[in-house]
C-alpha cells in the first residue's frame, strides 16, 4: 500500500507545494495577514446584530470585562477575527481543546499588535453536532497516576449536544472526587465545577463556562451557534447552501482529487447526495438529493426546495451546517483573518477551497494550533532513568517492560529451565527399551513426558510471574509514564482533561501555556512541571 503524505509536515517545510489548497497564504508570513486583512475590508458583516446577540449571550456566562470590550470592539468596520472551534466535551474535553482557546487568544494578541487594528479571540463551540461517542467522556490521572473516567449517562438520542440538558451535579461529583487527586487545589477546582454545572442550562454552557474560567486571565468570546438569534443572522447563509447544493458537491469532488494526485489522504469522503445541511426534526439528520428530490436521511418522505425556504423562514433554528459548509457559515458571520485548527482539521480544509470560491469568498489563514507534551517531574525523572525519548513512550512501552523484566534476571532462569526441559528428553529417552513390555508402553511414555513439560510450562509462567512482581516498582514507573505521556497508546493531548493538571499545579499551569512560542506548525512544545 502507497504511503500517504504528511499535509502538516509539507505546509510547514514545502508550503509552496499545497499553496493551491491553502490560498490565503502561509501562516508563518506576515504577510499572509496584512494582504488577508486588507480582503476582509472589502467584506461587510452584521456586525451590530451579531454584537448584540454575542452580549447578551456573554451576560448570561458572567463574561469577563476584557471579553465584553473585546464584543464591543466587533461593531467597527476595522475589527478582524481569529477563531477556533471544538466540540462542547465534559469540562472542555481533552487538552487540545484549551491548546486551540489559547493558540487563538495569543494569535490574535500578536495581529493586533502587528496590523495595528482589533484582532478578537473566537471560539465556535460545536454545539449542533449530535456525535454523542466524542464527547460523553473524559479522563483525569488519578492520585496512583492512572486514568480515571468521569462519563455522562445516557446515549444522546441523536439530538445536537446543545440541546442536551447539563446532568446533575450529583451524577459528576462521585466521579471527580475519584478522580481527582488530593492537593492544595483539590477542594476550589470541585467548588469551580459544581458551580458550572449548577449554572449551565447545556452541556454547551457547561463547557463555555468551564473554558472561560481557564482562560479568564485573556478574555475570549464564544459562539454557541444553536442559538435563535445566531441561526437568523446565518439563515442567508443556509438558504445559498440549499440552492447551490449541487455547485457545493462538484466543488468538493474537484478540490479532492486534486489534494490526493499530491499523495494525501482526504478526510472528507463524499457519498454522492450529500446537501450539507442538517434538519433537526428533532433528532438531527442530514438532508440528501437523490433523483432530484429532496430527503432525510434514512426517512423516506420526500421534500422540496420550497418546503425546506419555507421551513428555513419559519424556523431557521432547524436547521444546521455539516463539516463542509460549517466554514463558509462562519465566514459569512465573522470576518476571519485566520482559523486554528488541530491536525486532523487542517486535512479537510484543504480540501474547501473550491467551495469558498462557490460562494464568492477566501478560505481564510491556516494557523495550526500548539502541539504540547506536559511532562511532571515524576515523568521527567522516569524518562531519564530509563533512558528513554519521547518517541519511545509513543511508540508504547511493551518491549520495554519485557525488557525491564527480563534485564533484572540474576537466576537465568530460561536458561535453567531448559536445562530441566533437557533432563526430561534425556530420561525419556533412557525408559525407551520400556516399550517392549507392553505395545501400550510407547503411548503412555508420550503422554506422560507431555504432562511433565505441561507442567514445566506452568512452573515457567509462574516463575516469571514472580520475577515481575520483583520488578514492580520499575514497572509500574513505565505503567505511569505511559498513562500520563500516552495514554490509551494516543498523544496525551488527545485523551487527558486539563483538569488532570489543574488540580495539581492550579491556573499557572494555563499560564505556562500561554507562555510557549508561536511556531505557526505542530511542532511538539514540553511543558516541564
Amino acid at each position: 500500500m502507497k504511503e500517504m503524505r504528511n499535509p502538516m509536515q509539507t505546509m510547514a517545510t514545502c508550503f509552496e507545494q499545497v499553496a493551491l489548497f491553502f490560498p490565503s497564504g502561509d501562516p508563518k508570513l506576515q504577510e499572509s495577514f496584512e494582504r488577508r486583512a486588507a480582503y476582509l475590508d472589502t467584506r461587510n458583516y452584521s456586525r451590530e446584530s451579531l454584537a448584540d446577540a454575542l452580549q447578551t449571550y456573554h451576560k448570561k456566562l458572567g463574561a469577563s470585562t476584557e471579553t465584553q470590550q473585546m464584543i464591543e470592539e466587533l461593531r467597527q468596520k476595522e475589527t478582524l477575527v481569529v477563531i477556533t472551534g471544538q466540540q462542547a466535551g465534559i469540562l472542555t474535553g481533552p487538552l487540545y481543546t484549551l491548546y486551540k482557546a489559547m493558540t487563538t487568544i495569543r494569535l490574535a494578541k500578536e495581529q493586533r499588535e502587528k496590523l495595528g487594528r482589533p484582532v478578537v479571540p473566537v471560539f465556535w463551540i460545536a454545539s449542533d453536532d449530535h456525535d454523542w461517542l466524542e464527547i460523553r467522556e473524559t479522563y483525569i490521572l488519578n492520585s496512583e497516576g492512572k486514568l480515571s473516567s468521569c462519563r455522562l449517562p445516557g446515549d444522546g438520542g441523536g439530538k445536537s449536544v446543545g440541546n442536551q440538558p447539563a446532568p446533575a451535579w450529583e451524577k459528576i461529583e462521585e466521579q471527580l472526587m475519584g478522580a481527582m487527586p488530593d492537593s492544595e487545589f483539590r477542594a476550589s477546582v470541585l467548588k469551580q465545577c459544581q458551580q458550572f454545572l449548577e449554572q449551565a442550562d447545556n452541556l454547551t454552557q457547561w463547557f463555555a463556562l468551564t473554558l472561560q474560567w481557564l482562560v479568564k486571565k485573556w478574555g475570549l468570546i464564544f459562539f454557541d451557534p444553536l442559538l435563535p438569534e445566531f441561526k437568523r443572522l446565518a439563515a442567508p447563509m443556509f438558504e445559498r447552501i440549499l440552492k447551490r447544493h449541487l455547485e457545493v458537491g462538484t466543488a468538493l469532488t474537484e478540490r479532492t482529487e486534486e489534494w490526493v494526485k499530491l499523495g494525501f489522504e482526504p478526510q472528507i469522503l463524499s457519498t454522492g447526495g450529500e446537501v450539507n445541511l442538517f434538519l433537526s426534526v428533532p433528532e438531527r439528520k442530514l438532508i440528501q438529493y437523490i433523483d432530484e428530490k429532496f430527503y432525510l436521511k434514512g426517512k423516506e418522505e420526500p421534500w422540496d426546495l420550497h418546503a425546506l425556504n419555507e421551513l428555513l423562514t419559519q424556523a431557521p433554528e432547524k436547521f444546521s451546517p455539516n463539516v463542509v459548509t460549517r466554514p463558509v457559515v462562519q465566514e459569512y458571520l465573522f470576518p476571519t483573518l485566520s482559523y486554528v485548527p488541530g491536525p486532523g482539521e487542517l486535512n479537510y480544509w484543504a480540501q474547501l477551497g473550491k467551495v469558498f470560491d462557490t460562494f464568492g469568498f477566501i478560505m481564510p489563514i491556516l494557523y495550526p494550533r500548539l502541539s504540547v507534551v506536559v511532562l511532571t517531574a515524576s515523568w521527567q525523572k522516569s524518562l531519564k532513568k530509563e533512558a528513554l525519548t519521547l518517541g519511545e513512550v509513543y511508540g508504547g512501552l511493551e518491549k520495554k517492560r519485557e525488557r525491564c523484566v527480563r534485564e533484572r534476571d540474576d537466576q537465568h532462569i530460561d536458561e535453567r529451565l531448559q536445562g530441566l526441559r533437557t533432563q526430561i528428553t534425556n530420561a525419556y529417552a533412557e525408559l525407551g527399551p520400556l516399550k517392549e513390555i507392553h505395545p501400550n508402553v510407547q503411548d503412555w511414555l508420550i503422554k506422560n513426558e507431555e504432562k511433565v513439560n505441561f507442567q514445566v510450562d506452568y512452573l515457567k509462567n509462574k516463575v516469571w510471574q514472580a520475577q515481575r512482581k520483583r520488578c514492580r516498582v520499575a514497572l509500574i514507573r513505565l505503567q505511569e509514564l505511559e498513562d500520563g505521556v500516552a495514554p490509551h497508546h494516543s498523544r496525551q493531548e488527545r485523551v487527558l482533561n486539563p483538569l488532570s493538571f489543574v488540580v495539581r499545579y492550579g491556573l499557572s499551569f494555563v499560564d505556562r501555556i500561554a507562555e510557549l512560542p508561536m511556531t505557526g506548525d505542530f511542532s511538539e512544545h514540553e511543558i516541564q512541571l
